[in-house]
Order: C-alpha cells, then structure tokens, then sequence
C-alpha cells in the first residue's frame, strides 16, 4: 500500500482519539448567566469513580446556573492516566456497611483481589471473597481498608470506634510493609501499625472538596425546593433512580424530615437506607397519588402522563436527570403541577461509592507507583 494510504489512516486515528469538546444547548430562551452566578465544578474523574482505571468513559464538565438550574455543560473525553497493576493488588475491606460494599466493588471492578467481612457481594464478583473473621479478610494483603465514615453518621460513633482495639492482632497477618487505609488518623492507630510494622494512611483530606461541592448543590436545590413552596418535613417523597442510587440526595430528604421511598429495580437495597422504603418502577403510577414530591434521577422518558396526572395538585416534580431528562414539563405545565428543572446537577453529587473509591482509589495507585 502506499504511503499516502498511511498517512491518511494515522491522521483519521489521531483525530478520533484527540481530546473532543461537544457543547450543549441551553435551554431556549434562557439567557447566559454572568460569570459571578456560576459554580465551577470540581473535576471527579470518570463516571466509573476512579480515573486511573486506564478506563476511556465519557466525563462532563461545565458549570451550573444557580439562577435557572440550567448547566452551561461541556463533554470533554477524560486524559488518559497510567493504572497500576491491579491484578497484583490485594485489600481487605474490613467494613460490613452498604458503602463498604460499594468501595470494595469498585475496587474489584478495578482489577484488584479483594476480600470482604461478613456476607458475600450480591451479585457475586469472582474476585472478591468473604469471610467471616477480620484476620481471614487481611491475611496477606497489601492494603487494609478500615470501616468507612457516611456523611451523616454519628460524630461520638465515629469518635468510639478504635481500629487498634477492634483489631488487636488480626491486622498483623498483612504482608510485610503493608498499609492501612482510613478516613482518618490519630496517634493510637499510628503507633499501634507501627508496632505490626503497618502505615497508616488518611484519605479525608482528599474526600472533603468532592463531599463539600455535593453540599453545595444539595443546598442549592433545597433552596428552590423551598421557593416552590414544599415543605419536606413529614412529606411524602419518592426519589426515582436506576443503577446509580443517589444516596446523599436520599440521606438529605430523610435528615430535613422527609418520609423516603425509592423507586427503582435495583436488588438488595431493602435495609441499605434506614426508614426508606423501597419500591419496583412497576408501581410507580400506583403510588404517585400519595406522593408530595417526586425526584427523578432516571435520563429517559419516566415521569409522564401517567405519573404525572395521578400526583395530587400540590405535588411537585424535580428532573435531576442529565440532558433531555426524565419529566415532561409541557404536560407539567398544562396540568398545573409545580416543577422544577434542575436536570444535571447530580453530576456534581456523586455516589459515595464513587466518591470514595476516586479518592481511596487514586491513594493506592499513588502508594503503589511510589513503591515500583
């Protein structure tokens, strides 16, 4: 073949894989907003929750409008980051509660082995095994990741639980050299990992700018909320979701004194939020009469004519959802239903699985390029 040939088909690869910027309509009719009523939002990685995966997943950047709702959003294909050798990493996860699971899924999803306290992953991972004993989850392991603090949880619980005596000796099983991972450190859990010949790393400082900017947009959206005229305490309030569980927007509704329910077909999340119920999509158009709020975070077409003809006249419908949405706003409008469009603004609440494992996540691959 000649050599124009490939030169055309090198300049073809090299203008497929550069970096593409594709902007996206405001919504018509909506003047820009001034640059002092915007909201930079943090760079998170990839929507996978970790962004040296070596993993090519669509990230958005952009800017939200505190004026309209409205992102001025920018699709930018994330740059590529060196991984580490995730099928030579071996953690323990030594946490029993639903964000545990979620880190320890990521990690394994990552490529690492992993092992687990308590019941096993459903659905079931191949690399990821569990066991019944703290000693039996770190035997071996390079890293050791200690029970994880929510946003929400109680600081006097948090404060009470010491890892050096939960423990004991169990961590001593680790390999040599190997690190524990935690939300934080103190003087007690250093001394007692270095007795093990243990390192004590703290990934809170790293988490706190990801969880601060998903408070902003909750306060951000409350206040319209409120503008709206609902009350969310002793309301009820059904929150719309598919694979991607907003769990600050569930634990927000539930501390500002709102009854939860979560529509969704995802399995295995009957005991994950305390006092939510959980119902199938299925009965969505069944319950939405007893609903005085609904909250989709579903990007298609699931809030429509049905669900929004049974709500009762008082209720309101939020669209969270990414561009086009979820709620059909001409039919709100002709029914009179109070809606908000606030779709995009999740992209800056992360799950705290994700959130997480891009902090915890990018800790090990640091560790682990340091020490090759």
């Amino acid at each position: 073949m000649s050599s124009d040939f490939w030169s055309r088909s090198l300049a073809r690869i090299a203008r497929l894989i550069a970096p593409r910027t594709i902007r996206v309509r405001r919504k018509p009719g909506v003047p820009s907003p001034s640059p002092s009523a915007r909201v930079p939002r943090p760079r998170l990685g990839s929507p996978s929750g970790f962004p040296t995966m070596g993993r090519m997943d669509s990230d958005w950047e952009g800017e939200y409008d505190n004026a309209t709702g409205c992102r001025n959003t920018v699709y930018t294909a994330p740059q590529t980051v060196v991984a580490p050798q995730w099928a030579n990493v071996t953690l323990g996860v030594l946490g029993t509660q639903r964000l545990d699971r979620a880190i320890a899924r990521n990690a394994a999803t990552a490529g690492a082995k992993v092992a687990i306290l308590g019941a096993p992953l459903q659905p079931k991972l191949r690399t990821v095994a569990a066991y019944p004993d703290p000693a039996s989850v770190v035997k071996g392991a390079r890293y050791a990741i200690l029970p994880v603090s929510a946003p929400g949880q109680s600081a006097q619980a948090s404060a009470s639980f010491a890892p050096e005596r939960a423990y004991g000796s169990a961590l001593g099983g680790m390999s040599a050299g190997a690190h524990l991972i935690a939300p934080r450190t103190d003087a007690a859990l250093t001394r007692h990992a270095a007795a093990l010949g243990l390192t004590v790393h703290s990934y809170e400082d790293g988490l706190r700018p990801i969880l601060d900017a998903a408070s902003e947009a909750m306060d951000e959206l409350f206040v319209r909320v409120e503008k709206a005229g609902t009350q969310l305490q002793g309301s009820r309030v059904c929150v719309i979701a598919s694979e991607r569980i907003p769990d600050l927007l569930i634990l927000r509704l539930s501390s500002a004194g709102a009854r939860v329910h979560l529509a969704t077909n995802e399995r295995g999340l009957d005991d994950a939020f305390p006092g939510v119920t959980v119902l199938p999509l299925s009965d969505l158009p069944v319950k939405s009469p007893k609903f005085d709020a609904i909250f989709s975070t579903i990007n298609g077409p699931v809030v429509d004519a049905r669900e929004l003809g049974s709500l009762p006249d008082h209720a309101l419908v939020v669209d969270l959802a990414d561009p086009p949405g979820s709620v059909d706003f001409q039919l709100a409008k002709q029914l009179g239903r109070k809606a908000i469009w606030a779709r995009g603004i999740m992209r800056r609440v992360p799950p705290l699985g994700q959130a997480y494992w891009s902090v915890i996540g990018g800790l090990i691959a640091s560790l682990e390029q340091n020490e090759s």
